[in-house]
């Protein structure tokens, strides 16, 4: 959904982000650059290592960067107590992010301290009907639900405070190809309606042809390649991408995109 003449929901210019281990300094982003647009899709690709874990907490705010910065809707993303982060967070394990033991729809009301509490459970209650999430698993448990209905859950609690951006670290890369479909189907029909920016971070190309707008390749904390998705995807540039690129076409040979035509 690539609009070139919406604003610009996220900037970020010579991102860099070190840590101490020990005596020695990790490299994790070096001089990162990039913007998205208002309702669009950033795919960041990469493999393990390569810094897209440490670009998510840059953006979410919740870590700073060393050097450069980095804007959402034109502030810095800093944490406040008792208000909803501007760009929200939707973790590879759904599972492992929601409280065992807390409701769902209490989970999905977390973002909302902000709102009367007379008034989060309605809400709540409302964007898990927009995800697929029946009334009757309102209170329900984490346990008591699959892994899919799970991450319904996760993009529900992301999106309930109408935070502008949504950040997506891997979200369909524990389900299986049938499910991933159904998630992403789901992400996209929401971004149309709702208009939110995506962040969103896999190790798998397949996926990110089906959600993104532009594709921004890491490797080693740097970019090696930034642009359009569909030129990248009938051509990439850099001998790096091209390795990913072949390698997921002997993995999966469309298919995703299969699956992704039938819940059409």
């Amino acid at each position: 959904m690539s609009n070139s003449g919406a604003a610009i929901a996220v900037a970020a210019e010579n991102l860099t982000r070190h840590y101490r281990v020990s005596h020695r300094i990790v490299r994790a982003l070096e001089d990162v650059s990039f913007e998205v647009r208002s309702g669009e899709t950033l795919a960041v690709i990469g493999e393990s290592g390569s810094g897209k874990s440490t670009l998510t907490r840059l953006i979410t705010g919740l870590e700073p960067p060393t050097t450069g910065h980095i804007t959402v809707n034109g502030a810095s993303p800093h944490l406040q107590p008792g208000h909803p982060a501007s760009a929200q967070l939707v973790f590879q394990d759904p599972a492992g992010s929601l409280n065992p033991y807390r409701k769902i729809w209490k989970s999905v009301a977390e973002p909302l301290r902000h709102v009367k509490r007379g008034r989060r459970k309605e809400i709540a209650s409302e964007m898990l009907a927009r995800v697929g999430i029946e009334a009757d698993r309102l209170s329900a448990r984490p346990g008591r639900l699959s892994g899919g209905q799970l991450q319904r859950v996760a993009i529900a609690r992301g999106l309930v405070s109408r935070s502008s951006v949504l950040v997506c670290d891997e979200p369909t890369s524990a389900l299986d190809v049938s499910v991933q479909a159904q998630i992403l189907n789901l992400l996209q029909e929401l971004q149309e309606e709702i208009g939110f920016s995506c962040i969103f971070v896999t190790h798998d190309l397949a996926v990110a042809q089906v959600v993104a707008d532009q594709v921004m390749v890491l490797r080693h904390g740097r970019v090696c390649e930034l642009g359009n998705a569909q030129s990248f995807f009938a051509g990439p540039r850099d001998p790096y991408s091209v390795a990913l690129l072949e390698a997921t076409s002997v993995a999966r040979p469309g298919d995703l995109e299969h699956s992704i035509r039938r819940e059409e």
